[in-house]
């Protein structure tokens, strides 16, 4: 089975007994994984998915000769976009979404539940890795060696530049995260702000660091909340909100959308057909979770009478964003591993690492599209973005300088 999959390298698998198996594609790099405990390799050939980082996290599989990363990488650059999959991960992929029906995935008490779960984890530790805005999404790399600090304030122009605004204007951010967005918005805007979410902690953070600023944050389900905005952002929440849920989400949008409003979807998606993300970062990190394909929120789009007035592929800068994040926690390990515990620490190795390479080889991309009820809800060329996006990081020239 790995002879089907690796790619390049050496790897050495050794089980309990003192038994080893060599698979050879190139003389290097070469790794060693030992495997402490009886019936881990059939658990593994079943359900790599989920047992490869399950196993390691538990310190029941160790990697010598080389790190999490460098094995990954040899791995996921031979699966490429996950076509060769096990019977056991080929028969979650069919009956995923039935189990996602009867576990009620996407229900407003279920998605409270789960977006608190990792959400609501200490803003002492996603402050220690994140930027000063406190953005947990895909930065925006313009030049490409700018660093994170920078990336984020352009991310945040980039956005705020494809969505047109107008001083006075009413905007909603759906899943506001820590309310860093909102407040760029109206700093720099003369906008006022809702921000929903269903954290507690981000809300409570919102509410303390933005207070200045013509902002308000609601601890509230999009679905719940009620009003008509010029403007609507939705950065990174998509993820969330449940492959059978695509239609709701988007007729919300344009029920809270004004005739002539605009809405920028910021959201991880994949390249290709459907497919479910790894199973154990659906459960131990992102309960609920789902990226989608293209097709699918175009055709929910549809669906939904809305036009699609501009759509951007980022490509590899979700890639870069999480090599960042990972540096800054890596940095960090002892008080990490001290405060929450090595499993603690490993499990986040793996989501970030695994993440990041799921979008050098593995079809993995960031959408942002913008949606509107009318098309001339924007101007009628794309000019208009340029030019507001450069007028804006001119403005903002000085705090980008300043941040490393």
């Amino acid at each position: 089975m790995l002879g089907d999959v690796l790619a390049s390298g050496t790897l050495e698998i050794r089980t309990p007994r003192g038994r080893s198996q060599v698979i050879t594609r190139s003389g290097s790099p070469r790794y060693s994984v030992t495997l402490k405990r009886p019936g881990m390799s059939i658990a593994l050939m079943l359900y790599p998915s989920y047992y490869l980082p399950k196993y390691y996290v538990d310190g029941s599989l160790e990697i010598e000769g080389g790190d999490l990363r460098g094995l990954l990488t040899i791995l996921m650059s031979g699966l490429g976009d996950n076509r060769h999959l096990s019977i056991v991960e080929a028969a979650r992929q069919r009956s995923q979404s039935l189990f996602d029906v009867l576990g009620r995935v996407g229900e407003i008490g279920r998605s409270r539940r789960d977006v608190q779960f990792h959400y609501d984890l200490s803003n002492d530790f996603f402050s220690g890795f994140l930027d000063s805005n406190m953005q947990y999404s895909c930065a925006y790399f313009d030049p490409w060696d700018t660093g994170l600090e920078a990336a984020q304030l352009r991310k945040m122009a980039h956005i705020a530049a494809k969505i047109d605004l107008k001083a006075g204007s009413r905007v909603l951010d759906i899943g506001c995260g820590w309310g860093g967005l909102a407040a760029f918005l109206a700093r720099h805007h003369g906008v006022s702000v809702t921000g929903v979410t269903l954290s507690e902690r981000q809300a409570a953070y919102a509410r303390e660091r933005w207070s200045r600023h013509a902002v308000e944050f609601r601890l509230e389900d999009y679905r719940q909340h009620d009003g008509r905005y010029d403007r609507i952002v939705s950065i990174g929440m998509l993820e969330h909100v449940g492959r059978d849920r695509y239609d709701e989400y988007f007729r919300r949008i344009g029920e809270l959308l004004k005739d002539d409003g605009l809405a920028l979807v910021h959201t991880i998606g994949r390249r290709g057909p459907p497919m479910h993300i790894n199973p154990w970062i659906r459960r131990h990190i992102f309960p609920g979770s789902y990226l989608p394909s293209l097709s699918q929120l175009a055709a929910a789009i549809e669906r939904q009478g809305l036009w699609l007035l501009d759509c951007e592929n980022l490509r590899l800068h979700y890639a870069r964003t999480l090599e960042h994040w990972w540096r800054r926690i890596e940095a960090r390990r002892s008080e990490i591993i001290a405060t929450f515990g090595a499993p603690f620490y490993r499990a986040w190795e793996f989501y970030l690492t695994a993440s990041e390479l799921g979008f050098v080889y593995q079809g993995l991309t960031v959408y942002q599209l913008l949606v509107a009820r009318s098309p001339t809800a924007a101007p009628i060329t794309r000019d208009f973005m340029w030019r507001a996006e450069a007028e804006l990081n001119r403005r903002i020239g000085s705090e980008s300088t300043r941040a490393t």
